[in-house]
Order: C-alpha cells, then structure tokens, then sequence
C-alpha cells in the first residue's frame, strides 16, 4: 500500500489500484508511519508526496513487492494440480470473438480450476503475478521482455472497413469516420469506390461499440482484419491499406510456464490460434 501511494500520488489511485477502500490505505499508512516512528508522506491538497524518509525506503520497497512476488511465482511453478486460481490477459475482442468456445470447453474440462479472465488492452505485469498466460500483440518490431517465456504465432494486421450495403449504395451523405479515442483520421489515403468522407468524425471508447456501428452503417472504421474479414455485412474500404502493427504472442513468465494448469491453458489456446493466423494475419479477407 506504501508503494501504491507513492506511485499514484493519491490514495484513491492506490485504492483503485489495489482494489480497496480507501481508508484501509489511509490505516494502513499510519500503522507503518507509527511502526517506523517516522513519517513518510507530506499529505497537500493535490494529493500525498514523499518526505525524505519515504523516498529513501521506497526503492527498497519495491525490491521487497518484486521478491515477494517471485517467491510467489516460484512455488506456483512447482504446482501440477488441475485446480486453483489461473489468471489469462487477452484484449477483449481475441476473448468475445476468437477464444470464447475455446475458453468454454477448457471450464468444463477443467471445472476446479477458477479461470479469471483479464479482457484488456492494458499490458498486465506477469512477473508480478498480475496474470499468468498473456495473449498479446506484441506492437512494430519490439519483442517480450527477456523473463518471459513465448510463442510468436503470426503477423497482426488492420484494415478499414464499411458496412457492404452502404458502399454498394454510394450514398450522398457523406460517411463518417469511426474512431477511437487515440486514433487520427487517416491523411495519407481517400476512401474508392465513390465512398465520401464527413469532416467531423465520431469517437468511441471501446472497440465492441465501434464495430457495432460499422456494421449499422454509421461509417469507416480501422479493424483488426479477424473481426471485419468474418463478418459478411462489412466489406473493406476500396482503395483502404492493410496495415502490419504488431504479432500475436503467448506469454508466460519463466517462472510458471511449467505449472500444469498454464500448460493445459497454452495447449488449448495456441491450437485454436494457430489455425486462425491467416484470419489474424489479414489474409483471405472478403472482398
């Protein structure tokens, strides 16, 4: 809890991040405070910095959480039960749209094992136990830190998409472009196909509601090529480029890839990606 207050700044950041209430970190704080007879954060209306004592014990904090949890993944390596927590991070749509018949047949397999399923685009940190069985696409050229133990599968490409209706149909309203909230209106290319482009584009948080609106005709909109390619009322844009961004990895840590209910997860995972890397890879794609 230390560490979460000084790395958020603020004890509802670290709440957050620990998933607690916030005054079991304030109590929490005061008992080490007391403990250590020294106080540790000037508390300022913004929020908690450290004193001078806090910033010198914080580095040796961290080095005792990333122990700790070593020691944790350690045993957990030694465990060959087919029972117990099993966390497993993928982004949300490689859990709603590719793994979920896969997931499914692995619980009831497997029905004491307590599968967790972290539907994220956030990087979870397996070395710290935060999950362990990664499905990533891993972005450009980078590679998985050297602690991890992976399976490169195939590239992971994008493309534009428009519900196939509305380009048959060439409307003269102008289409709008459907983006999340990070990404820019493409400058290097125009829609074909007598597709014209709205100047105001619409913005979206999360990718199921953006692809929802693809497919109801709201306009164009940047896709992994495995969610558009399948689905038969989109079409991709003419004239739109395929983009590589990054590859499809398995990731466990090197602690506990030998764990016997990580390994029957990677079984059941790498088979069903493996025959869905040219979908993943873009390849074969509807017209």
């Amino acid at each position: 809890m230390f560490l979460a207050v000084a790395q958020g700044g603020t004890v509802r950041a670290a709440a957050n991040a620990l998933d607690v209430n916030h005054a079991t970190i304030i109590r929490a704080i005061a008992r080490l405070e007391q403990k250590l007879n020294t106080k540790l954060f000037d508390k300022l209306a913004t929020g908690y910095r450290l004193t001078e004592a806090g910033s010198e014990i914080v580095e040796l904090a961290a080095q005792m959480a990333t122990t700790s949890s070593q020691i944790e993944a350690r045993i957990f390596g030694r465990d060959q039960d087919v029972s117990g927590p099993l966390r497993f991070t993928l982004p949300a749509s490689f859990a709603t749209d590719l793994l979920m018949p896969t997931l499914t047949a692995f619980r009831a397999n497997y029905p004491d094992i307590a599968l967790e399923i972290l539907s994220s685009v956030s990087v979870a940190n397996l070395g710290n136990r935060e999950a362990d069985v990664a499905l990533r696409v891993v972005i450009g050229k980078a590679m998985p830190p050297d602690n991890l133990y992976g399976t490169r599968f195939c590239e992971f490409r994008v493309g534009f998409y428009v519900n196939r209706d509305l380009a048959q149909a060439r409307p003269s309203m102008p289409c709008a472009w459907l983006l999340g909230m990070d990404e820019a209106v493409p400058t290097d290319w125009e829609p074909g196909g007598g597709i014209r482009m709205a100047a105001t584009p619409v913005r979206f948080t999360e990718m199921r509601s953006q692809f929802e609106a693809v497919r109801a005709g709201m306009g164009v909109s940047l896709l992994p090529c495995f969610l558009g390619d399948a689905d038969p009322s989109l079409t991709r844009v003419p004239g739109s480029p395929v983009r590589h961004i990054g590859d499809v990895w398995l990731l466990t840590h090197s602690d506990t890839r030998r764990t016997k209910r990580v390994r029957l997860l990677c079984d059941a995972v790498r088979k069903v990606i493996e025959e869905h890397k040219d979908r993943l890879a873009g390849h074969g794609g509807r017209p």
